[in-house]
């Protein structure tokens, strides 16, 4: 039938009967749903399977499970090719193929993915994030600010993305100020409250509540009596003697910072931890060039 003209087809659709038309048209309305839980249904697997190899590689030691493991992430990939193939539009698996290919290095083939699942679906925050990644990577600094804050501004109560924009903004920071886009006081303000938002948005998480520390030692115009209550609040959430003398250091370089270099030089003392003894010989030299004893 589909060798017959147009005109033909048309004459034969016009002899079925009414009902048999009808049934034609749901059978059509419901094709693109059963392709599309055909879709979920395989991208689940897909997921799953992915999960289970990565697990598998974690643990393996022998190198021939190691290349079982290669062969089955393979495998996953051909899977994902053949799903985007026949659900050329179904957004989800871009994501997760992109999120693979980038997990495993694939970091061109990924941000290719990741286009065209923002094409298809511009709402998905993680695109946006690895989207940035990406740009941040390749020094596009001001595409990547672009693709970072629009990932805040979809999932606003997601620490990471306010993190990832506090980053960014240290790492190009000469940049943006040449550039003009942001003033000096300007940026270390906005560099100081993104990292202290992702902190605020998960504080069970305390790796932001460390980078929201370190952040005073990134900016010109830090406030040192603030970053000195983070370090002391830190300190008491140490989890062991060598995260305590951690924390006790950068405490030392704060209390330098505010001119406190004799109870800096206490706090030094106090440091035995043998990896440690660089960062201390560092610090204890710039306070001496400043405060000669």
């Amino acid at each position: 039938m589909k060798n017959l003209p147009t005109l033909l087809i048309l004459a034969l659709a016009a002899t079925l009967p009414f009902t048999a038309q009808a049934k034609k048209k749901k059978k059509n309305a419901e094709e693109p749903i059963e392709q599309t839980n055909l879709a979920v249904y395989l991208l689940k697997q897909l997921n799953e399977r992915e999960e289970e190899a990565y697990d598998r590689y974690e643990t393996a030691v022998a190198e021939e499970d190691v290349d079982q493991v290669r062969r089955e992430l393979q495998s996953i990939i051909n899977g994902y090719e053949k799903l985007i193939a026949s659900s050329p539009d179904y957004a989800p698996a871009y994501v997760s193929y992109g999120l693979m290919l980038n997990r495993t290095g694939n970091r061109d083939a990924a941000n290719a993915i990741f286009l065209k699942a923002d094409e298809l679906d511009p709402m998905v925050p993680v695109v946006k994030n690895q989207l940035g990644n990406f740009m941040a990577e390749e020094g596009k600094y001001t595409e990547a600010l672009g693709f970072f804050m629009l990932a805040r501004d979809l999932a606003p109560e997601e620490a990471l993305y306010q993190y990832q924009i506090g980053n960014l903004l240290v790492a190009y920071r000469k940049f943006f100020v040449g550039d003009g886009l942001y003033a000096a006081e300007e940026i270390d303000d906005h560099i100081i409250n993104h990292f202290q938002k992702a902190y605020h948005l998960n504080p069970g998480e305390i790796s932001y509540k460390m980078r929201y520390a370190q952040a005073f030692f990134d900016v010109d115009y830090p406030d040192w009596e603030t970053a000195l209550v983070t370090w002391q609040e830190l300190y008491r959430a140490a989890g062991s003697e060598y995260e305590e003398q951690v924390v006790k250091l950068y405490i030392a370089r704060v209390r330098f910072e505010m001119g406190h270099h004799t109870a800096a030089r206490k706090l030094i003392k106090q440091i035995d931890h043998p990896s440690l003894d660089e960062s201390k010989k560092s610090l204890l030299g710039s306070i001496n060039a400043e405060y000669p004893q």
